[in-house]
């Protein structure tokens, strides 16, 4: 699990670790969650939202995706993948917990 601010570094961190480990690992991250979602919950308050001094609000239609993401995400480490996870912790020690 990396966790950092925006643009931080875990990203490249992350795909030099893939170059240099035996086996293979996924690299997941948040970043792609966003991405995937519709353009309609990209900056609104259900969605994700980013200001211009560089805070994030998570809204409750992203916390449902990104609750099922990390299902996903762990389904397939159950299945024996092995995955470095590239996030940003945007709850504070709520989201650590999880």
């Amino acid at each position: 699990m990396l966790n950092g601010g925006s643009s931080s570094g875990k990203t490249e961190l992350a795909r030099s670790l893939q170059g240099v480990v035996a086996e293979p690992w996924l690299l997941m991250a948040v970043d792609s969650l966003i991405e995937a979602m519709p353009a309609a919950l990209q900056n609104s308050g259900d969605g994700i939202e980013f200001a211009s001094d560089g805070a994030v609000s998570p809204g409750p239609q992203f916390r449902e995706l990104e609750a099922a993401w990390q299902a996903g995400v762990g389904a397939m480490a159950r299945a024996g993948a092995r995955i470095i996870i590239d996030d940003v912790f945007l709850g504070g020690s709520a989201t650590q917990e999880r």
